[in-house]
């Protein structure tokens, strides 16, 4: 009887324990945080229907009133990829036991392997590759990612693999214009992974890891966010109950309350693919319906503003305006569906 009892209040026990002191320690207000950031992502697990909702208006036949030059910026490989997306061989069973001790390593820390999940190593090389092409680059989308043609806006989804990713690869350009990233919550990732939560509090920063930091030359010490983020159009983590096509259609109606006529967003392969699914007419056979933009490319395109058939307000893209400037799409579904 005693046994059950105890089996039974320990765990509320600690729980409580936890709360009082987060009350007057930072750690354990982090372990706190971060608990029900998990709980959060096992719901979206569960319940989520980010990645369900009814069909859209076709847009095809949209009356062009307005035009919108969008360059698309994918973010780097993340940690949660470099566990679950290199295959579930002999390998997968250490890399996930790794990713798992670093987890408890952060427990007390902002950090996390899997909650809203950072830059690899890799993911770090990669945004410098995407560095590289910026400064480096002859063609009109790397002048304008550069600052140097044209006015643009840069803005990034609230999690911290596309922030770090937009921050390492215009690093040069933030640091001469002065302006500031803006954090938009309207483009955080369409999943029901538990990487997908965001870090982040409304009107807040996510704090980046070390390796990302360092990619920029930065610590958590010398690094402050505000000084290089606007997150005053961030409202944190989506609702479990949410829909991807509503960011969606809102960052359309975002850019185009814009005056600078390109918007540079950094975000991710499934909201990308869908954002080009929803907007580019049905009939279209392009692949960027179908692939995911490899890690770190850049592809640009015009977005139109118009009215459809029956007067609602709609969006489409001109396919003839897609343009893959560094590295492109992947063809791996393209391959299975030639064979």
């Amino acid at each position: 009887m005693i046994s059950t009892m105890l089996f039974t209040l320990l765990p509320l026990l600690s729980v409580i324990a936890l709360w009082i002191g987060s009350l007057f320690d930072q750690r354990f207000a982090n372990i706190v945080y971060k608990l029900h950031l998990l709980r959060t992502g096992l719901t979206h697990m569960l319940f989520s229907k980010d990645r369900k909702w009814k069909k859209q208006p076709d847009s095809d036949g949209v009356t062009v009133e307005e035009s919108k030059q969008i360059i698309f910026i994918r973010h780097g490989e993340s940690k949660w990829n470099l566990v679950f997306n290199k295959g579930f061989g002999p390998s997968f069973p250490v890399r996930l036991a790794s990713a798992i001790g670093n987890e408890f390593k952060q427990s007390i820390t902002l950090d996390s392997v899997f909650v809203d999940s950072p830059l690899s190593k890799e993911g770090c090389d990669q945004a410098k590759g995407l560095y590289k092409y910026i400064e480096s680059g002859k063609d009109e989308v790397s002048a304008i990612l550069k600052g140097t043609e044209g006015e643009s806006v840069v803005c990034s989804s609230n999690l911290r693999r596309a922030l770090s990713t937009c921050t390492i690869g215009m690093w040069d350009r933030i640091q001469r214009s002065q302006e500031k990233v803006k954090i938009l919550s309207c483009l955080q990732e369409v999943t029901f992974n538990i990487d997908g939560v965001a870090l982040a509090k409304p009107q807040g920063y996510p704090e980046l890891c070390d390796e990302e930091l360092d990619a920029f030359g930065k610590t958590k010490e010398s690094f402050h966010p505000e000084r290089y983020y606007d997150a005053r159009e961030n409202d944190g983590d989506k609702p479990v109950s949410s829909q991807g096509i509503s960011r969606i259609k809102d960052f359309a109606a975002w850019c185009f309350e814009r005056e600078e006529p390109t918007v540079v967003a950094a975000g991710h392969s499934l909201y990308f693919r869908y954002f080009f699914d929803t907007f580019l007419p049905k009939k279209s056979l392009h692949e960027s319906r179908i692939n995911k933009m490899e890690n770190c490319a850049v592809v640009s395109f015009s977005l139109h503003k118009g009215k459809t058939k029956s007067g609602k307000t709609w969006y489409s893209i001109d396919e003839s305006s897609i343009n893959a400037s560094y590295l492109g799409f992947e063809q791996k579904k393209s391959k299975k569906k030639k064979n």
